[in-house]
């Protein structure tokens, strides 16, 4: 459940080629995007490996061009908007963090102070998070006290026997955070998935992205879906908008809500001079239990 693409880092090759370059890009913004930053990520720099900033400083060309510059924007734009979310959720009462397909997210290792009182566990499968967890240990990175890992294996339980056996408790009000997966999955998964998550209390909520239906076989993302299918990890789910809606909806969800582009760019864009800007199309959505 870890994805994207785009470099090579020390993190053990258990992990994703996708998690591990949706990584890079994040360690780069710090080291080569204006202030200030959109997602102040000061910890994947470290995760990665010692020589992470001489790596991508010697490929600032290719981090710069439009095309990789419009990656970033669409990872930092994601990560931010959840965690902003996050912190309004837990503003409103909610005591649990679960990130499905943690991959190498390091909101847990950064956490702000209110974040503390949030019992945050990660999940994702158990080969990823060996890796996951070795990076850490080799950075010297500790494991905040509030954090628990989920390592599910997929062919042995379903994810809500996974997060009972770890001790997440669906009687409590939970925020889910589920970036980058979905364009993974089969429809079927995608909807067993979303079931566990609105089977939690109600007040619980999840952010989410998906893959769009995209003819221009220019764009990025359509570059960066052939890069996936290039290291095996092919994107076989896309939906519009309305799809969205109408599954969350038909799942029982309420209030879905998309981010649009024009609130992107007022919220997380305005004023910057680095180049980074909106993605063209913003496929982020959020829902309630």
């Amino acid at each position: 459940m870890t994805r994207h693409g785009a470099g090579s880092t020390d993190v053990p090759r258990a992990a994703s080629s996708t998690a591990r370059g949706v990584a890079v890009l994040r360690a780069a913004h710090l080291l080569l995007d204006g202030a200030p930053p959109i997602l102040n990520d000061t910890v994947i720099a470290r995760l990665l490996g010692d020589d992470t900033e001489s790596r991508i400083r010697g490929r600032a060309d290719e981090l710069q061009a439009p095309t990789v510059r419009g990656l970033r924007s669409h990872v930092l734009l994601r990560s931010r908007f959840t965690e902003d979310a996050l912190e309004q959720a837990v503003a409103d009462g909610v005591e649990q963090y679960v990130l499905l397909g943690a991959g190498l997210d390091t909101f847990a290792y950064r956490q702000p102070p209110w974040a503390s009182r949030l019992a945050i566990t990660e999940v994702d499968h158990p080969a990823s998070q060996t890796a996951k967890r070795a990076a850490l240990a080799r950075a010297g990175i500790a494991i905040p006290v509030n954090l628990r890992f989920a390592d599910v294996d997929f062919e042995r339980e379903s994810l809500a026997e996974g997060l009972a056996r770890c001790g997440v408790d669906a009687a409590k009000r939970t925020f889910f955070s589920w970036l980058g997966v979905t364009m993974y999955l089969t429809r079927e998964a995608i909807h067993a998935t979303l079931r566990t998550v609105r089977s939690f209390a109600s007040g619980s909520e999840i952010v989410l992205t998906f893959a769009q239906p995209n003819p221009d076989a220019t764009s990025g993302a359509d570059r960066l879906a052939g890069g996936a299918a290039a290291v095996g990890e092919p994107w076989i789910s896309y939906f519009t908008p309305e799809d969205v809606a109408a599954m969350l909806r038909s799942l029982g969800f309420s209030g879905a809500r998309f981010l649009s582009r024009e609130e992107a760019a007022h919220r997380y864009y305005a004023g910057r001079a680095d180049g980074l800007s909106a993605p063209r199309r913003v496929s982020i959505v959020s829902a309630t239990v």
